[in-house]
């Protein structure tokens, strides 16, 4: 009896994808884009949100999975429930 190798999926837990961006990558774009129509200042907010979408894929691709989430929790930005995600500027923590 020969064993063959397993094949593991490596893209399980990727974000959804919507027709050639990831969605986190699309998200800025299309937020700003939403704030730019409320202000009549959507070729601005559009161009930021592209230059914001660049900032994040670069982020993201350079460094290791989870930079931007870990990044965001240490400067107290990630809104999280979590038990296992604790507030980094709590200095005393009590028991519950």
């Amino acid at each position: 009896m020969s064993e063959t190798p397993i094949q593991i999926p490596t893209h399980q837990d990727d974000p959804q994808w919507i027709i050639i961006w990831p969605i986190d990558e699309l998200l800025p774009i299309a937020i700003l884009s939403g704030v730019g129509l409320l202000f009549e200042q959507l070729t601005i907010c559009f161009l930021i949100g592209i230059g914001i979408a660049k900032a994040y894929k670069y982020a993201k691709s350079s460094r290791h999975n989870g930079f931007v989430l870990h990044w965001l929790y240490a400067h107290g930005l990630a809104l999280s429930r979590s038990k296992t995600m604790q507030n980094t500027y709590f200095r005393k923590f009590i028991p519950r």
